[in-house]
């Protein structure tokens, strides 16, 4: 059996539910709404707890971008420190994918929460992040210390076996002693 007139209603419904709700609109240049977290926009420089850049000057942002649109242009000393001559991005080829940002191993770019990215004139879409500035060294970690011996007691290092074993106990000194 079919009532007639059901749909009017369930749409008469869905309006008043509606017109009970508070308005959603944004008065957009005198009210911003507060983006998720996770939102992508530009690609922006990270700096350190002292205000300097993490860059390294290591090209696989460059390397990583699908579109090409960055290109660092760097000199290198004969003392091997780099120097970023230009760190240049293009803001509107970019497609905000994040590779570039997943490809830097020392955590030095992130994706900007800055979403007005519309320019009057075309020659400011490309943007230099960095210009002239030298490139931070690489952190690597020191090399680990041997273990300190105990002080005072000479006669267990003689007991304790090294970490050599001696040329009978190997595998290949097994086999070329059964051989022979």
């Amino acid at each position: 059996m079919r009532i007639y007139g059901t749909g009017i209603l369930n749409s008469m419904r869905i309006a008043y539910r509606n017109m009970l709700r508070k308005p959603i609109t944004v008065q957009y240049p005198h009210e911003r709404v507060e983006l998720p977290e996770r939102s992508r926009w530009a690609v922006a420089i990270k700096y350190d707890e002292h205000g300097e850049m993490k860059c390294t000057g290591c090209l696989a942002c460059e390397r990583a971008c699908p579109d090409f649109v960055i290109e660092m242009q760097m000199t290198t000393a004969e003392d091997r420190s780099k120097h970023i001559d230009h760190y240049r991005y293009e803001i509107g080829a970019c497609m905000m994918c994040g590779l570039c940002v997943e490809a830097c191993p020392f955590d030095a770019i992130e994706m900007s929460h800055e979403y007005e990215l519309a320019r009057i004139d075309p020659a400011t879409l490309t943007i230099d992040l960095l210009t002239d500035v030298d490139a931070v060294a690489p952190k690597r970690k020191p090399p680990a210390a041997p273990p300190a011996e105990p002080a005072g007691d000479t006669s267990s290092s003689a007991e304790t076996p090294t970490a050599e074993a001696p040329a009978a106990e190997t595998p290949a000194a097994q086999e070329g002693g059964a051989d022979a």
